[in-house]
């Protein structure tokens, strides 16, 4: 009697532990902010690929409190990704190491402004989110991003160089404001 009643208890228990997938609609304000072409992404966080040499700066007490080798804080510091139009321009610092010879004394972070190559947007319905994917080079260096937005206007920004390590950038999407600009 004890084995049936203990079956059917963990079936209701196993059956029940399904979580619900919230779908967003059409109507969502976030498709017409991508669709508009005219956000700003600003960087709250910044995850550099954990290195030898990133350890070794963090070991030495080089990074201000808070902060360790896979989260660097960046609020309040003005960092930026902007998609006006058909251009995108952004101002991230970079953490992290060079791969191949550059420049003696040029230390940028990830700057570019321009208008990208193979831009490409798609709204994924499996992971409710927007996916933007597109290159871009400058003066040094060649950049290829893709932004992760969510719902909520939360993003991640993942940034892979010619030149460097990868850096994947946290923060939040925000219509752009066209009038200071």
């Amino acid at each position: 009697m004890k084995a049936p009643f203990l079956f059917v208890l963990i079936c209701c228990i196993m059956f029940s532990c399904k979580s619900s997938k919230t779908l967003i609609d059409d109507a969502h304000p976030i498709h017409a902010l991508i669709s508009s072409k005219n956000f700003e992404f600003s960087a709250k966080s910044a995850s550099p690929m954990a290195t030898q040499s990133l350890t070794a700066i963090a070991n030495s007490g080089l990074l201000p409190p808070g902060n360790s080798v896979s989260r660097i804080d960046l609020n309040g510091n003005g960092y930026f990704l902007k998609v006006f139009n058909d251009s995108v321009s952004a101002n991230l610092p970079y953490y992290g190491e060079r791969q191949f010879g550059g420049t003696y004394g040029i230390a940028d972070g990830v700057e570019f402004n321009g208008v990208p190559i193979d831009y490409e947007q798609i709204f994924s319905e499996d992971k409710q989110k927007y996916i933007i994917h597109f290159q871009i080079s400058n003066k040094t260096d060649r950049y290829t991003i893709t932004m992760h937005i969510f719902p909520n206007k939360s993003c991640l920004v993942n940034v892979n160089t010619t030149n460097r390590n990868t850096i994947q950038y946290n923060g939040n999407v925000k219509a752009l404001n066209t009038k200071n600009e």
